[in-house]
């Protein structure tokens, strides 16, 4: 059972607005989704990934309250995504943006412009909100911080007859079909003879047309966690069905 109600939080968050400019007010958009993930017991992680969202995106730090607050949705099961676009429409982002959210992130982030090869990689993404969460998350940005990682996330549901993949994300039994012919499970996977990597054997070029690279931050597959491999293979499929692994199909279908 989730803590307390967004209808609730919101309305909260309303009478904290008038004493603290740390805090922004939720979106009526906002307070109207759901929780697309398992609700948890809100810690460090959850607050930490909020704080960088605030720096990533405002250009700032969140104030305690502002960083609980949010961290408190994501503990709730809310997307990180979600929360990324509403603080991407606020007017303290457009007051201090240049107008490029790559620029506009690194420099809220990592408090430098990115370089040549860094800024070529990420404006191959066609989602601003992915990229943003992206760098937002990275690495680096969590050393500059000293924040922790962001916190695992497991589906809040799924259809019946869809099954775990291992590790907390649930897809279509096909897909397990699809990874042991690909890989035989194997997340680490690479092909000698082409570039395809991960349990799903993404093509690199795949990886980064479906948008994985931005989601996840990382070039290839085989970087990516396997329940992040899961996942993307998960919205793979949502979009464009078992079309991608048409070549191995002989050993699946």
């Amino acid at each position: 059972m989730r803590r307390i109600s967004l209808l609730y939080r919101a309305a909260a968050l309303s009478l904290l607005a008038v004493v603290s400019v740390a805090v922004l007010p939720v979106s009526p958009a906002a307070a109207e989704s759901s929780p697309a993930y398992e609700a948890q017991v809100l810690g460090d992680a959850h607050i930490h990934q909020a704080a960088r969202l605030y720096r990533a995106i405002l250009g700032r730090e969140a104030g305690p309250d502002g960083a609980a607050y949010w961290g408190g949705l994501l503990a709730d099961g809310y997307a990180i995504e979600e929360i990324a676009e509403h603080l991407l429409a606020s007017e303290e982002y457009r007051n201090r943006s240049v107008g490029d959210h790559i620029v506009d992130t690194y420099q809220g982030a990592l408090k430098r412009n990115p370089k040549a090869a860094g800024y070529e990689f990420w404006s191959q993404f066609s989602d601003p909100t992915a990229v943003v969460v992206a760098i937002s998350d990275s690495t680096e940005h969590q050393l500059i911080t000293g924040t922790q990682p962001p916190p695992g996330r497991v589906q809040l549901a799924h259809p019946q007859g869809w099954v775990d993949a291992g590790h907390g994300v649930f897809v279509p039994p096909i897909l397990l079909e699809i990874r042991f012919c690909e890989s035989r499970g194997d997340y680490k996977a690479a092909n000698t003879r082409s570039s395809a990597r991960g349990g799903y054997q993404f093509l690199s070029g795949s990886w980064r047309a479906y948008g994985h690279a931005a989601r996840y931050g990382v070039s290839t597959a085989d970087k990516a966690t396997p329940a992040q491999q899961d996942e993307a293979a998960l919205i793979t499929w949502q979009a464009d069905g078992t079309r991608p692994w048409n070549a191995s199909r002989h050993c699946w279908n």
